[in-house]
Parts: C-alpha cells; structure tokens; sequence
C-alpha cells in the first residue's frame, strides 16, 4: 500500500511540475475526428479531496497512447497535465486529482476547489470528447 501511494504522489508531482494553464473548456459534444481519443467514463465521477491527499480516478476509452513515459495530455477544467501514461491497450488512463492545482506563473499552487470540473485527454491524434468530474471538499 505504501509503495502505491509513493507511486501515486510521484505520478501527481510529475503532472504538476509540467502542467500549464489551457484554453477554456468547451463542454459542447461534437463528432471526433477520425483516430481522435474518445472518453466513454471516469470512475469515480464524484471525489472528495482533503487536504494533503491526492485522488485516483480511472479514464475509459479508447485511442489513448500506451506505454510510459506517457504521450497523453488530460486536461482537468483549464489545467494541462502532460505525459500521462495509458495502459498497453490504449484504452484506460489512471489519473490522480491532486489537492492543489499549478496557479501558472511563479504563484504557489491553489486548492483544487470544489464544483464540476470538465475532463478530456489530447493525444497526437487529437482531443477526446469531454467528461465531468466533480470534486467535493
């Protein structure tokens, strides 16, 4: 259990360090062009976040780039975490919500605060379609 939660909060530091600010979501569905990831789930759809903890959940669908390091971007409301690695078949992404999100610039992280926050990966192929995620403090 232990080595699993190093794993985890090494997964978050990773994401954090290269995530940047996005454009602003776009919560509209449309057709995806062809090879583009598609999104059909995320598991836990509602998560609570306390302070000082991170937050695992598991994106379903297909398209993702398999294999580490990762060629997956997901996208959490306007934040971008790079590199995110996808299981061998493309199909699953285990992604960890931390408790604070990157603020951009020099400013200190922020608290991930509670609401729904729309989700999508980007992948070389293009942009998935989009899930919502509800975080709750």
């Amino acid at each position: 259990m232990m080595r699993r939660s190093l794993t985890l909060l090494s997964c978050v530091l990773a994401a954090a360090c290269s995530a940047s600010r996005s454009r602003a979501a776009d919560d509209a569905a449309t057709p995806l062009p062809n090879g583009a990831p598609t999104l059909d789930a995320v598991r836990p759809d509602s998560v609570w976040i306390a302070a000082g903890t991170v937050t695992e959940v598991v994106l379903r669908g297909r398209g993702f780039v398999p294999g580490r390091p990762g060629h997956n971007t997901v996208v959490l409301g306007t934040v971008v975490f790079n590199d995110v690695p996808a299981n061998d078949d493309g199909r699953e992404i285990r992604f960890v919500i931390p408790d604070r999100l990157p603020s951009g610039g020099e400013g200190p992280p922020m608290p991930i605060d509670p609401g729904a926050y729309p989700m999508r990966v980007r992948t070389p192929n293009g942009e998935s379609n989009v899930v919502t995620v509800r975080v709750y403090r």
